[in-house]
């Protein structure tokens, strides 16, 4: 793209070029690698050096196990061709460190990465989060970090957003947001508009069926699923049809380039942020697609901001009730705003999408379940057309069951990273302040230990009325985090799983599902979720 984005309607007032040099500069790229070691550290300016119970008793740091640093080439020649970590997917590495060094592992020496810590124990992990502190330090995206900050400042002017800031600024961010987007009576303020889309996705799921002698559907319905969730967003984010859902939507609509924009954009954050890169010290081809990609998503965010603002103008009268998130956030921080609508966009396709692509193969592949959860629905929803409201929501229990098994199984990300605020000891370790911890609670969630039958989706488990062994009540409360901890929990969790909840009350209301095929693969690069092509097969309802 060579033309250049447009300013924000009353928001920003600076026009900024696609391929501004600000990214190509020798000034920038040498000063990224100062920016990017820096820029976790600035909510660790505390006192809190003080020695932890049980401090003086505690191994040396030093001796933490984990695979053992060469000298010059570190731990990185693990990761290539033929050596003992190449291509091996994200929980099996997982598993393998775990049971070669025990339940907390230190991996170092990864060209331009921080060391890590990694922790298989749930009581170590509460301890960590217990100790966050008020403002937890969540360090791991630099490199959009450092696209908002830096490359694209004057657009962003200083906010970078939700998934990136720290301390201070984090707080005032979080401040602003919570108290539209955490209150659960936001969420069911959108009910409505989500049932409203649902039967557009309905109607494409029906004529897909209809498609093919299999009734199943297509081997991209993958991309129908990330259609919904866009088109959901827009709703909420900007009051805006974005028009996803229309038949035979065209590979360069707006709509078909932001779903593969935002697939592409995570693949890149792995390259980026978690495989070893140069894009720190150097201007790389990655980064300059990144660059690239994060430049469109701004620049349709603009477009889609400009207008909601335009229309909230003219149309001064509406009720809050009709107002979107931009509009509300609006009120109070209009940067805000502006870089908070962008996140949902970003972060609300993939992640949505994938969520929902488990939950109904795990609904197809265990029909029991499925019918068990239709009999729930069809008790408030007597007919298949018959509207998803807020009430028919807080009474179906089964169905938040089967979301909750769906994230348990088929998390979106491998655990919840922390940055140490102060000293603690974990697993009879010193751990100092400033560490880089991973929780993997993804590992645990399908360990026996703590889960009776872990492989196994089965719902009951996190029913009030389920007793024994197989009731969550038994559950150390640190194993399953599907939505992180604390303040700096998902700060969109409870819009994505009003999206889950209508979306499938409405398929399992309409169709039954069913699955032909061998056991799906799942796997991860950034994002946890099914890899095998989603060809589930769709039979219409009688009623």
């Amino acid at each position: 793209m060579s033309a250049k984005i447009r300013p924000i309607y009353t928001i920003i007032t600076r026009k900024i070029s696609v391929n501004s040099p600000k990214q190509t500069t020798v000034e920038v790229i040498s000063g990224r690698d100062s920016y990017y070691k820096k820029m976790g550290n600035k909510a660790l300016d505390s006192d809190e050096d003080l020695k932890p119970e049980g401090w003086d008793d505690a191994k040396p740091f030093k001796e933490i196990p984990g695979p053992k640093a060469l000298p010059i080439i570190g731990n990185f020649w693990r990761f290539l061709p033929g050596a003992e970590f190449y291509n091996v997917e994200m929980l099996e590495l997982h598993e393998r460190l775990q049971k070669q060094h025990g339940n907390l592992t230190y991996l170092n020496g990864i060209p331009l990465k921080d060391p890590i810590l990694f922790a298989y124990d749930p009581d170590d992990i509460e301890k960590v989060h217990r100790n966050e502190g008020p403002w937890p330090i969540r360090y791991g995206l630099p490199s959009f970090d450092y696209y908002r900050n830096h490359v694209r400042d004057d657009a962003y002017q200083g906010v970078g957003g939700v998934l990136t800031v720290q301390g201070e600024e984090w707080f005032k961010f979080r401040t602003v947001v919570n108290k539209i987007l955490m209150q659960p009576r936001t969420a069911e303020m959108y009910v409505d508009s989500m049932d409203d889309v649902a039967n557009e996705f309905i109607d494409n799921i029906r004529r897909f069926s209809k498609s093919n002698s299999k009734n199943e559907m297509p081997e991209d319905f993958q991309n129908e699923i990330y259609k919904w969730t866009l088109e959901s967003m827009g709703v909420i984010a900007f009051n805006k049809r974005i028009g996803c859902l229309k038949p035979n939507l065209q590979k360069d609509s707006t709509g078909q380039k932001l779903i593969e924009s935002s697939v592409q954009l995570f693949e890149l954050m792995y390259k980026l942020d978690v495989l070893p890169s140069l894009w720190t010290i150097l201007n790389t081809r990655n980064w300059r697609k990144y660059v690239k990609i994060l430049d469109f998503f701004t620049e349709i965010n603009m477009k889609y901001v400009n207008e909601c603002m335009a229309n909230a103008n003219t149309n001064s009268n509406i009720s809050e009730y009709e107002k979107s998130v931009l509009e509300r956030l609006a009120q109070t921080d209009k940067k805000i705003a502006f870089a908070m609508a962008g996140d949902m966009i970003i972060a609300g396709i993939d992640t949505t999408g994938r969520t929902m692509a488990a939950a109904l193969y795990f609904l197809a592949r265990n029909p029991e379940i499925q019918e068990k959860l239709r009999q729930e629905l069809k008790s408030q929803m007597p007919a298949k057309d018959s509207p998803v409201t807020k009430n028919i929501l807080r009474e179906s229990l089964y169905l938040k069951a089967v979301i909750k098994e769906t994230t348990r199984l088929s998390p979106i990300s491998i655990g919840n990273m922390r940055r140490t605020v102060r000293n603690m000891v974990l697993s009879g370790y010193q751990i100092p302040k400033g560490t880089d911890v991973l929780s993997v609670t993804l590992l645990l969630c399908m360990n026996e230990k703590h889960f009776q039958k872990p492989k196994e989706f089965i719902p009951e488990r996190w029913l009030r009325t389920t007793q024994g062994e197989l009731s969550h009540k038994n559950l150390h409360q640190f194993v399953f985090l599907p939505f992180g901890y604390g303040p700096r929990s998902c700060i969109g969790k409870r819009l994505a799983n009003l999206e889950l909840e209508v979306g499938i009350s409405k398929i399992i209301r309409n169709f039954k599902l069913s699955w032909n095929y061998p056991e799906a693969k799942f796997g991860m690069q950034l994002l946890y979720g099914i890899q095998d092509p989603l060809k589930i097969k769709v039979e219409e309802l009688e009623d």
